[in-house]
This record gives C-alpha cells, structure tokens and sequence, in this order.
C-alpha cells in the first residue's frame, strides 16, 4: 500500500508518494512549479534532479520543468497573436531568446493525493490571471502525476481556456535521466524521426533532415546533442530508450500530442534530457504543432516513463 509524506525542503513543502515494502517512490514540489525531485523503482533513481532547496531555486538546465505556455526557446522573446504584438523576457542569455515559459517559477496547489494498493497519484493545479503583459490569457493548467508497481510513471496534463477569446501554447516536461553515472556510458535509441535545421541562436531555419544515429539502439558516448526532433509517426506512441547498468527506461509520448521532442546531453554528462514537446521550437511565431484553444476549450495530453520495460 502506498503512502504519502510532507516535509520540510528548505522554505518548500516536500511532498513523497511511496511503497514501503517495494522501494517504489518518486518526490515533488508543488510550490515550485510542480518540480519532480525523484523517481524511483525498487529503490533506484532513474531520475537527475535536484537534491537541495538551493539547488531548486537555482534551477539550473531547468531539471524536471513544466514548460508552458511554450516549451524550448521563442525567437528574442517576440511573437504576434490576433493582430498585436506582445515580448516575453529574455532569460536565456546566451542565444538572446525566452525559453520555457514561466509556469515552472509558479507554485502550484495540491488538489488531492490518491494513494493505493499498487499505484498512488498527486494532483497539482495552477491558475493565471493573465497579469503578465506578455501573455495576458488566463488559464488554468492541472498536472497529475502516477506512479505504477507495473513499471510505470505518467504526466497527464489539462489547460482550460479562461480568456474570452482563442490563446496559443505548447507544453513540454524536461526530466533528465540517469541510469549509470556519466551520459556516455547509456545505450540511447530514438525513434524515426528529423531532426529540425537551427541558426546558431537555436532558431529553427524551416529545414529538417533524416537523423539515423540512433535509430538502432548504440551507446551514447562523447555525442552532443542539444536538439529538436519531430516523429516520422502521424499517430500512436514512440519511445525515447535508455540502457545502463541493466535497466532500462522507456518515455513513451502520443505522438499527436506530442509530435516533437527535445535531446539534450548537457555539458556535466551526469544524465540525458528525452523532451516530449507539443510543438516545434518558436512555435508561437512558426506555427508547427502550436494549439489554438478555444475559450472554455481544454486540452489533455499524456506522456508515460516505462521502467526496465515496464514490467
């Protein structure tokens, strides 16, 4: 049977949804953008997260982030929708652009905690009033994360429509995973897919090309890679694989929910970023896979990690 505990994590509330006689666990924070601290089966991390409150505040390569409205990078901050013209803040310095939104700086409420036999879930909601001139669309954005004594451990998130008129998002999450202690030392496969053409400030130029490496799975090695993808499947799921030290884990996404995806191997080479994306990079100025809700209108998606097969 699972169980939930509340502590302290620095000025945060840490809240643990685990199985005591399995090991199965994993570690959040609603407070802090609903950030997922750990993910564990059978007593081992799959997951790089953060590991102290300073850390967390940090948020240093955005561990385990909710990106929305927008994931990865819009180009210097700038889009136009219905006719105006609006500029988030720059907060990537190095390519000049925004990135990842702003929900993962938000504290969000816990709606509940289920807690069963083999699975226990926690809710966790966040409301926009749309007092950012930037992105003035109300919304609200609930997020419900499952783990399973299957193998399994699912995001399931929903946007509600608050505006009066039509908004744009994308969503994204951007766990790390760590199987083995350095990058190159995991086994990667990806599915078929391109692999989306960037300027040097990580703007998509409108090209794609086949991207083979990893259609068979290979070790990772000394490969960089800090990219966007797009599936070659119209529907269905595709996984993102990672091997090492005998387990193995699998990010399963639909792949109309979220036909692109992000890989990032980060200079540390502690772990691997495997990014599901709604849309393209600068979607909110290129359009590619950008949703427009409708008011009242809500939107679901759902991605899945399946643990040594999901056994």
């Amino acid at each position: 049977m699972y169980e939930s505990q509340k502590s302290a994590f620095g000025h945060y509330t840490r809240y643990d949804l685990f199985n005591p006689s399995n090991g199965n666990s994993f570690s959040i924070i609603p407070e802090c953008g609903a950030n997922v601290l750990d993910i564990r089966f059978s007593g081992k991390s799959i997951l790089d997260g953060y590991e102290t409150p300073d850390e967390l505040r940090a948020a240093k390569w955005g561990k385990s982030a909710l990106l929305f409205p927008f994931p990865n990078r819009l180009n210097r901050g700038r889009y136009e929708w219905l006719g105006k013209t609006y500029e988030f803040p720059l907060n990537n310095a190095a390519t000049e652009n925004a990135i990842h939104g702003f929900v993962r700086d938000e504290a969000f409420e816990v709606e509940y905690i289920f807690l069963a036999k083999d699975h226990a879930s926690i809710l966790c909601s966040y409301v926009y009033e749309g007092q950012r001139p930037y992105y003035p669309f109300p919304f609200s954005l609930e997020v419900e994360f499952t783990i399973y004594d299957s193998g399994k451990f699912t995001l399931e998130v929903a946007c509600l429509n608050l505006h009066r008129d039509p908004i744009p998002i994308g969503f994204g999450w951007h766990p790390y995973f760590r199987l083995t202690n350095t990058a190159n030392d995991h086994a990667m496969q990806l599915p078929a897919c391109e692999k989306i053409a960037i300027t040097d400030r990580m703007i998509p130029t409108g090209d794609r090309s086949e991207f083979p490496d990893f259609q068979r799975k290979k070790r990772v090695g000394d490969t960089f890679l800090d990219n966007c993808f797009v599936s070659k499947k119209g529907s269905g799921l595709y996984n993102m694989t990672l091997e090492a030290d005998g387990r193995s884990i699998a990010v399963k996404a639909n792949a109309r929910q979220f036909p692109f995806f992000q890989v990032f191997t980060p200079p540390h080479r502690e772990s691997i970023a495997l990014e599901p994306m709604s849309c393209n990079v600068d979607a909110f100025n290129n359009g590619k896979g950008l949703v427009t809700l409708e008011p009242e209108k809500e939107w679901k998606a759902k991605m899945e990690i399946a643990v040594d097969g999901g056994r």
